[in-house]
């Protein structure tokens, strides 16, 4: 019975949080049709990426049972004791800065200026591929699936920025790390009025992004993804964030990052995003993986995002990945004194 009353009190809560959700017509792409690149499968996903900033692509072989292994190992390493789990955070007093565990360290903007901390966003880092500055825990083998699903999203994610131009002639820009992001949203067991957001509204300030579908949990049980919950995308400057309904095992999902709109001069745009909270009983799994060019890469750029303090440089003149990334992880971490 106390389950019953609980799994109503959620419904109630997800009835009530969703009214006026607007829901993304996501295009999503056959993986057979993308290999082929016919000029129309091209022309949806230049459309999707440059219109709608988010595309997903269906069906990559191996996908889905990456996916799964992942997400089981993801689950058993947030299950383990707080205390352990600290062990795999980032030593600053030997400079490490944010690979492995990490749990509440980034802030953002509510839209009416607030900041605020991501407090119940859990994440792991690591590279891919592995390198030995990684850590991975010993409790539980997460190295293994992540570097697994990552190389796939490193695969897919390439071969979709050379398709767009993002790499290649066109920036200048090739290599790069490859950092993996998983992510753990912890259950909201108060209300989220203060703040609604597993995430607050950005962009990621990387070149692009590949995304795993997310996976929701109720009282350890797999639940569909809960309609007031998930990703959030805005397609236009002045436009209203939608939902992207992103729980299908099947589909790999892709948005642009700043550095790519500052290499192209706003050819295309950074996808602005954030993740809603679902009410009180369901916790939140998926995996990031971003691109980052090259640190001592250079850009002229003439793009609107030359006017944000972290460009630097006036319009035209040159600005490396490597100040970019500093000056955004300034801005967004969360420091002593915040």
């Amino acid at each position: 019975m106390a389950r019953f009353i609980l799994f109503a009190v959620c419904v109630l809560f997800a009835f009530e949080g969703a009214a006026g959700i607007e829901i993304l017509d996501l295009d999503i792409i056959p993986y057979e049709d993308f290999v082929q690149g016919s000029p129309e499968t091209m022309q949806l996903l230049d459309y999707a990426l440059h219109e709608k900033g988010i595309v997903g692509i269906k069906g990559v072989p191996g996908y889905r049972e990456k996916v799964q292994r992942f997400i089981q190992r993801a689950r058993e390493f947030s299950a383990l004791p707080e205390a352990v789990k600290d062990q795999y955070a980032p030593n600053h007093e030997l400079g490490e800065t944010f690979l492995g565990y990490e749990m509440g360290k980034e802030k953002f903007k509510l839209p009416d200026g607030k900041w605020v901390i991501d407090d119940l966003k859990v994440s792991y880092y690591g590279f891919i591929p592995d390198i030995s500055i990684n850590k991975w825990p010993a409790e539980v083998d997460l190295k293994s699936p992540f570097q697994e699903i990552g190389a796939l999203m490193v695969d897919m994610g390439e071969a979709i920025m050379k398709k767009i131009g993002l790499i290649g002639p066109m920036t200048g820009i090739e290599g790069g790390l490859r950092l993996g992001r998983m992510l753990y949203y912890r259950k909201n067991e108060n209300s989220a009025a203060e703040n609604p957001y597993w995430c607050g509204a950005h962009f990621d300030n990387s070149m692009f992004t590949t995304l795993l579908p997310a996976f929701y949990f109720s009282n350890g049980e797999a639940v569909p993804e809960p309609l007031e919950a998930g990703l959030f995308v805005k397609t236009t400057a002045g436009g209203t964030f939608k939902k992207v309904v992103a729980d299908d095992p099947d589909v790999m999902m892709f948005q642009v990052g700043e550095f790519g709109q500052l290499a192209t001069n706003d050819a295309i745009r950074a996808t602005e995003h954030r993740v809603h909270k679902a009410s009180g009983c369901v916790e939140r799994y998926t995996m990031a993986l971003f691109f980052n060019a090259p640190a001592d890469a250079e850009i002229r750029s003439y793009s609107v995002l030359t006017e944000d303090a972290r460009y630097g440089a006036a319009p035209g003149e040159p600005c490396s990945f490597g100040h970019w990334n500093k000056a955004s992880f300034d801005r967004y971490i969360v420091k002593e004194s915040d």
